[in-house]
């Protein structure tokens, strides 16, 4: 019979501390930050100066514009957690701002172009207009 030694125990316990160390790992992970704050929300389309919105999601405290965008905002009669955003830059083109939230971590928003109008008034087509949202 050929003698291996300690050599099987000592490859069990390396296998198990790799095993811990890695269950440790995962556990310490989460899905990202959680509780209040600010998630930046951008509308872009080429010459855009303004677009009318409809943002959806639970926990929604208020909007805010960044730079020179303008924004104003209101509830949605009979439609819970949905809101109505108008956001206005002069500048056009890239529009910036804010939406306060209660949990940074929270699913969605959802963000619809309803309407959209360019930096000389004149009415756009909303399919090229393009809405996202950084955590």
């Amino acid at each position: 019979m050929i003698n291996f030694g300690d050599r099987p125990a000592r490859l069990g316990r390396v296998l198990l501390r790799g095993s811990m160390v890695i269950l440790l790992m995962v556990a310490a992970c989460d899905s990202g930050p959680s509780g209040p704050g600010t998630l930046e929300a951008r509308v872009r389309s080429e010459g855009l100066g303004a677009a009318v919105l409809e943002v959806e999601g639970a926990g929604i405290q208020g909007f805010a514009g960044r730079g020179s965008t303008q924004v104003y905002s209101g509830p949605v009669p009979g439609r819970t957690d949905v809101y109505r955003v108008i956001v206005v830059d002069p500048v056009g083109g890239d529009i910036g701002f804010e939406i306060q939230v209660d949990d940074v971590g929270m699913d969605g928003p959802i963000l619809t172009v309803i309407t959209a109008a360019g930096t000389d008034n004149g009415t756009m087509s909303a399919a090229g207009v393009v809405v996202g949202v950084e955590r």
